[in-house]
């Protein structure tokens, strides 16, 4: 090997060896695992405001006299969190690093909210006043050959303003896309749940669970009675705020040929909840135990509690979203199918 060769091999390894050993050293960026939230909010409605993350919640304290607030916590993923205050709340989008200044009026709140530092959050905030706004297609009375026509044309402006994410944040964008997919399963789901709901007059679809003491009650138990069933929880306000007017009604209905049966979909571990339940409120008439969002929920389709049904005195369906007992309307209802 001749000298100049040499001389060549060893500037090549000299050159590595500063990049290695002498040359200064380049810091990579520390990913930050912290965000910071400030902003002000008019018309505010006490003195706090909560974030509330997958795993935690995070409280900062207004300025009661200007509405100003700030708040900075350990935040070392990218995720959803919810800004709650007062009664209402809206979903914001964090990253680690973010420094996110908002600005709310609480009597508008998400026509009014704005924010600097979050685009994802901005993003958000549209996407809920647009669908608000938006008069979304009738799915249920639609033709199946249409239905995708009618998803892509409703779907199609939140499509094309997420495109502007597909490169700055391609995580946030496939979540957009996998929500709206998820939101277009839910509803042909629901769909295909109320199409298959027996229509009035047609059989009831039966449904069994037990009691108190263990013992199996069905629906097709009280063939021959009108029934009038109530789906509910212990944990829900509304079933809770109807049982008051639910004593009335069965009062105004003992000497008559009607059973009113009250399904809980509390699950298991609050069965002594529910036991205690009844007999502070002194509940009446049947109450079984269906352990959480059971066979029922999917047979008659039902998302929402609380959840009113009528059968008539031969089993079959009258009303599957009948009248809560505090309504006007009931008494008419059930006096109708007395003399049928």
């Amino acid at each position: 090997m001749n000298l100049s060769k040499i001389v060549t091999i060893l500037l090549i390894l000299g050159f590595f060896g500063y990049l290695i050993f002498l040359a200064p050293k380049v810091e990579r960026p520390t990913q930050s695992t912290s965000a910071t939230i400030s902003g002000v909010v008019t018309n505010h409605i006490g003195d706090t405001i909560k974030f509330y993350a997958p795993d935690s919640t995070y409280i900062a304290v207004l300025d009661t006299a200007t509405g100003v607030f700030t708040i900075e916590f350990e935040w070392d993923t990218a995720a959803n969190v919810n800004f709650f205050h007062g009664m209402e709340s809206t979903k914001m989008y964090l990253q680690p690093g973010d420094d996110i200044k908002l600005t709310i009026d609480t009597e508008q709140f998400d026509e009014s909210i704005s924010y600097e530092g979050s685009d994802e959050s901005s993003y958000y905030a549209w996407q809920y006043i647009t669908n608000e706004n938006s008069d979304f297609p009738n799915i249920s009375e639609a033709e199946d050959d249409v239905l995708d026509s009618l998803f892509d044309e409703y779907y199609k402006p939140f499509l094309v303003k997420a495109e502007s994410f597909k490169e700055s944040n391609s995580i946030f964008y496939n979540s957009i896309l996998a929500g709206i997919e998820g939101s277009k399963e839910y509803i042909l789901n629901r769909r295909s749940a109320l199409a298959a709901l027996p229509q009035p007059g047609e059989a009831a679809i039966d449904f069994t669970y037990p009691d108190k003491d263990g013992n199996d009650v069905s629906l097709s138990d009280f063939v021959g009675s009108v029934v009038y069933v109530d789906v509910w929880a212990t944990w829900c306000g509304p079933c809770r705020a109807e049982i008051p007017f639910l004593h009335d009604l069965e009062a105004e209905y003992s000497d008559k040929n009607v059973t009113f049966i009250g399904v809980t979909v509390d699950v298991e571990k609050n069965r002594q909840v529910w036991l205690d339940m009844m007999e502070e409120k002194d509940m009446k008439g049947v109450q079984i135990f269906a352990d959480g969002w059971s066979q029922i929920t999917k047979d008659y389709a039902i998302n929402s509690i609380p959840r009113f049904m009528l059968f008539d005195s031969e089993g079959n369906v009258s009303d599957l979203d009948a009248d809560r007992p505090s309504s006007e309307e009931i008494r008419p209802a059930l006096d109708a199918l007395l003399v049928e």
